[in-house]
């Protein structure tokens, strides 16, 4: 089934055998900040409306830790202004109708279309960068919530600012993988790296892909890994899919 709407600028989260995605940019270019919030049950082919976003967010972090749903920064509807805001939702609320999204520790150097993931009951907001339509300044911060204790803390630089890898960033085994996007050395340009993150919390460089990518798909399958769509220009969409052993 398609989306309800035609989003960019948003994340997507598994849980289980459903999808969720929160907020983003609708309607074509360049797009107006939405609240919606929709879940994707994998079985049915089927979307169902959730509470919205207690305000248009664009990209944001989403995160799932247990049966919490995290949104986390972002852009506000100028598509320029970087937001704090972290919100909460208990997704086992969802059967009362009072359901809603609470506010959490802000996030403490707001940013956009940063790498995010939950690892070990915690969230990571890695890379990012400042601002959007005008000029784009990537970061190589990481940022780490423990929702036990409702704090921050910064953890293990990136090796290079990064931003533009939302979708090709996950959690296998205990490494984080972070492959294409932008980064900023010191010339903005589109990164053909494959990052990894160990248990150890060290960054690493384990290859190129086959072309520099921004915004790509990847997920591992079995024991190969595929990268899927994204930009060689960074503004038009490539339909192209590569396939190799997982790293």
């Amino acid at each position: 089934a398609d989306l309800p709407s035609a989003i960019t600028h948003m994340n997507a989260v598994l849980d289980g055998r459903s999808v969720w995605i929160a907020g983003g940019f609708k309607d074509g270019y360049p797009g107006k900040a939405i609240r919606e919030v929709w879940n994707y049950d994998v079985d049915k082919d089927a979307y169902t409306a959730a509470p919205s976003l207690p305000e248009a967010r664009a990209g944001g972090g989403l995160a799932l830790v247990g049966r919490k749903l995290h949104y986390i920064g972002g852009l506000m509807p100028d598509r320029e202004t970087d937001a704090p805001d972290h919100w909460v939702l208990d997704l086992d609320s969802l059967q009362h109708d009072t359901a809603s999204w609470s506010n959490a520790a802000p996030m403490p150097e707001p940013r956009n279309q940063f790498g995010t993931v939950t690892l070990g009951g915690k969230v990571y907001a890695m890379g990012g960068q400042f601002h959007h339509d005008s000029g784009q300044n990537d970061q190589a911060q990481v940022d780490v919530y423990d929702p036990e204790t409702d704090t921050w803390q910064r953890g293990a630089s990136l090796p290079k600012p990064h931003s533009h890898a939302e979708g090709s960033t996950f959690v296998h085994g205990d490494r984080v993988l972070m492959m294409g996007g932008r980064t900023r050395d010191p010339r903005r340009r589109i990164d053909p790296a494959l990052l990894s993150r160990s248990a150890s919390g060290s960054w690493e460089t384990l290859g190129d892909l086959p072309k520099p990518l921004s915004s790509p798909a990847a997920a591992i399958l079995g024991d190969r890994l595929f990268v899927a769509g994204g930009s060689l220009n960074g503004a038009d969409p490539q339909p192209r899919m590569w396939v190799r052993d997982a790293p």
